[in-house]
């Protein structure tokens, strides 16, 4: 028994007679087509929106947006690639009417609109807000690190850099004591006063390259600096970015995004929780892990009635003295008292870091016999914010609903794990700089809520709702 033949390459067929026929009814290539034709390109932002009158005519950039957004959810996302599969791809030929735009067009066209395309994404917010898709005013916080597309090894460290200058300085040194020691030399020279010339030489243009390098990074007044692409910032796994998602608690849409050079979390609660209710038009309740605490912002947000479910932070005490907990705080007197009943009176404010510390009397601690168990040093000392009343408040309401940290976890982890995994593949941006990690993650959060409405409401639902 022969292997399985298939059908003779010079036999003809009978394929449908319209290219529409190939692409099913209510399939989400139909949705991305219904979206993209049902926005005002001009009003978001797009350049080339309305047609020019001299010259060749461009590209329509809903066209554009419409190949992007295809091509980001079936995880092709280079320029170049989206190129062929718009000559090979049944799916893409429909979607486009056979266009088929060239790759540097296609990749300027991302390049040059990560404000028209942040807007998109809200407009589509807008339309499941419309939709009454999104059901609460509860979303979840948090960011995600994703590299850029500069290598670690482009990375400027001032530690670095200057123990790379004290090395070649005592190599200039030692080429320096090997030129004097040239005319003692007689016999058996393994190297020529040139040579020795023409290391010194190269020694002395690379400490003049550090030179210049640490110049550079005292300019930006930073310790680390990305030399192939300054807004990026050195992370866990290289030079990357931090992308911050609020997602919404029932729908599990992202209903606000935002790219940062900032490795740790902890000034985005504010920037997120204020994008959150605009696009949801209410006060939003916003939750968040330890990462976002900052008093100043919570406190900021409770005058605004957003209210705030951050996990306190939690201090590892490993040295087994008496904890912050264990002193209580007079108002009207402003001081802490201790355990022993001495008082701790302000010593200290801090505006740059918000905060006061209060500090116990030498002569009290030195007598109180519960010393040993307290500190070590001479006296004790206590640290309160500005803002530590609604640092409190925030911690009592975690403390009277621990429900909302698991509400947390279930809500803004899924989204970042197709965004990282499927959409984005290798969680890499392929475009450099913040604008470009901008526009690349607007169209992935973008694929993400139309596919999250996709298998919420079908095909055919979202055609009728976009269509009016």
């Amino acid at each position: 028994m022969g292997h399985r033949a298939g059908e003779d390459r010079t036999q003809g067929f009978l394929f449908p007679v319209a290219m529409d026929e190939l692409v099913p009814a209510g399939s989400i290539v139909r949705v991305i087509d219904a979206w993209a034709g049902s926005l005002d390109m001009s009003k978001l932002g797009f350049s080339k929106a309305r047609p020019q009158v001299l010259g060749a005519p461009p590209y329509d950039p809903a066209d554009l947006l419409r190949l992007y957004v295809w091509g980001y959810l079936n995880s092709v996302r280079s320029s170049r690639k989206l190129e062929r599969e718009c000559h090979r791809n049944v799916e893409c030929m429909w979607l486009l009417r056979k266009l088929a735009p060239d790759h540097k067009t296609i990749a300027q066209f991302r390049r040059e609109h990560p404000d028209a395309l942040a807007a998109t994404c809200a407009c589509f917010v807008e339309f499941a807000r419309q939709q009454r898709l999104i059901g609460s005013n509860t979303v979840a916080i948090d960011g995600t690190k994703i590299r850029a597309v500069a290598s670690r090894k482009s990375v400027l460290s001032s530690r670095q850099l200057k123990e790379q200058a004290r090395r070649s300085a005592e190599q200039i040194a030692a080429y320096m004591q090997l030129l004097d020691q040239q005319d003692a030399q007689e016999e058996d020279v393994r190297c020529t006063p040139e040579d020795v010339l023409a290391a010194l030489r190269q020694l002395q243009r690379k400490g003049a390259q550090i030179d210049e390098q640490l110049r550079q990074l005292e300019e930006a007044g930073v310790k680390t600096l990305v030399q192939t692409e300054p807004d990026a910032q050195l992370m866990t796994s290289g030079p990357g970015y931090n992308v911050q998602t609020a997602v919404e608690a029932t729908s599990h849409l992202i209903v606000h995004h935002t790219v940062v050079a900032e490795a740790n979390d902890e000034r985005q609660l504010q920037p997120m929780a204020e994008g959150a209710t605009r696009a949801l038009q209410t006060p939003c309740t916003a939750v968040a892990d330890a990462g976002y605490v900052n008093g100043r912002q919570i406190s900021a947000l409770d005058d605004q009635n957003i209210t705030t479910f951050v996990a306190p932070a939690r201090s590892a005490n490993n040295t087994g003295l008496l904890e912050r907990s264990a002193f209580t705080f007079d108002a009207q007197r402003d001081c802490f008292v201790c355990p022993a009943g001495n008082l701790l009176t302000r010593k200290k404010v801090s505006h740059r870091e918000q905060k006061v510390i209060y500090e116990a009397a030498t002569r009290d601690c030195s007598k109180c016999p519960r010393k040993p168990e307290c500190t070590r040093a001479p006296k004790r000392s206590v640290v309160r914010s500005f803002h530590e009343d609604a640092l409190q408040a925030n911690a009592q309401r975690v403390h009277e609903q621990p429900q909302m940290m698991k509400l947390r976890r279930s809500t803004v982890e899924h989204p970042f794990a197709d965004l990282k995994h499927r959409i984005l593949g290798n969680a890499r941006f392929l475009v450099r700089g913040k604008r470009g990690a901008t526009a690349e993650t607007s169209i992935a959060v973008l694929a993400y809520n139309l596919k999250r409405v996709f298998n919420m409401k079908s095909g055919p639902w979202m055609i009728g709702a976009l269509q009016g």
